[in-house]
């Protein structure tokens, strides 16, 4: 049983939700991504802001955001131009790339210029997918879903090709890079991840698992022959590659999701680690039922090879999984919303950076929850071995 010993509360830190068209949709915070030093904030409907932090300070030292919109007059359009599925840095930490719901990447200058930012060039991937990893210049996106998109649904992956062929003028029609579907008998992915040497790339589809060879020209990837697969005991929705040579999954309970309510996909879970190279198991541990799973969200958070996973719980309390015991216990207490219901924050999204946890909902308001972490938790030094 998890320890439930909790330290604090939170820090709520309040967005930047100006923009400069009009979204009357709901307040929360669709994306936080740490690509440090930059924190990139996805406002619903507003923006995407890009704070750049000075190394160990707990406030940023300066804020840009990009708060335009190829739909002007059309709300719902222009809420998924800034809906960001995916960012990435580029040339060596010069640019970011940011990519939406309609598949749409951006490619904007850092460190900013200006409060305000501008993209330099376009290129155009395939619309609704929502898990989206990079292998050098190379995209991989999950099963585009067609929804609010031109581009139909269809299972399986799609590798690009090389991204700075089809870079066009932001002012100009946006170039598409060739791509090629792949295991498309695995019916719709949910997570990817791309190993630290880019020789390998996890894929999961429901409670299915598996490792496959990936190599790159300068044509593009090619994805080789499944080194091996795994039946999981829970339905994935997380991959990770650590720094040791582990892929490490993990996801909820499989149980119907109640109508209307993706935030209450799946309760629990598990969290399992492997070898890369054999698929031998060797982690698991149980995961608190106050993860805050749901469509796209990203409840867990791994420290440096990963010694500490972070859980995010739908009521904005933070644990810690030991990634060696498997040990969990409660770092943080909730954060209860006005009306007391945990659910009314809705789908979470948690990243590490500079020692400290930031997280936001969907339904959580302009405002992201901030959660220090002392140096024992961050994570230094190699992970110790654990078995099943």
């Amino acid at each position: 049983m998890a320890d439930r010993s909790a330290v604090g509360r939170p820090d709520v830190i309040e967005t930047d939700a100006s923009s400069s068209f009009v979204c009357d949709y709901v307040a929360g915070v669709n994306r936080v991504l740490a690509l440090p030093p930059y924190l990139v904030v996805d406002n619903i409907g507003r923006n995407v802001e890009v704070w750049r932090f000075q190394p160990g300070e707990p406030e940023p030292a300066a804020r840009a955001r990009y708060d335009r919109t190829s739909y002007p007059g059309d709300p719902i359009a222009s809420l998924l131009d800034v809906d960001i599925h995916a960012a990435f840095l580029h040339r060596d930490g010069r640019e970011l790339l940011a990519i939406n719901h309609y598949g749409r990447v951006r490619g904007f200058e850092l460190p900013a210029a200006s409060a305000r930012l501008q993209p330099l060039w376009e290129c155009q991937l395939l619309g609704d997918t929502e898990r989206i990893v990079m292998a050098g210049d190379c995209c991989i996106t999950s099963s585009p879903r067609g929804e609010f998109t031109d581009d139909l649904p269809r299972p399986g992956i799609f590798l690009f090709a090389p991204i700075a062929a089809a870079r066009r003028p932001a002012s100009g029609h946006a170039g598409r890079p060739a791509c090629a579907q792949a295991l498309a008998d695995w019916g719709v992915i949910d997570a990817l991840a791309v190993s630290p040497s880019a020789d390998r790339l996890a894929v999961s589809a429901g409670q299915q698992l598996g490792i496959f060879s990936l190599t790159s020209s300068d044509a593009g990837l090619r994805l080789g022959e499944c080194l091996w697969e795994a039946a999981l005991s829970f339905a994935c929705q997380w991959l990770h590659f650590d720094e040791t040579g582990c892929l490490w999954t993990g996801g909820h309970h499989v149980s119907p999701a109640p109508a209307g309510d993706e935030s209450e996909a799946g309760r629990g879970g598990r969290v399992d680690a492997y070898a890369a190279d054999s698929g031998s198991r060797q982690f698991t541990a149980v995961l608190p039922d106050a993860t805050t799973w749901g469509y796209g969200a990203d409840p867990i958070v791994p420290a440096a090879h990963c010694r500490q996973l972070y859980v995010l719980g739908g009521d904005a309390s933070l644990h810690v999984v030991d990634g060696a015991t498997g040990r969990c216990r409660q770092l943080y207490e909730p954060s209860a919303p006005p009306d007391n219901a945990a659910a009314a924050l809705g789908i979470g999204h948690a990243t590490l950076l500079n020692g400290r946890i930031y997280a936001g909902f969907s339904r959580g308001g302009f405002r992201l929850w901030r959660y220090d972490l002392g140096p024992a938790q961050c994570g230094a030094g190699p992970r110790a071995a654990a078995g099943p």
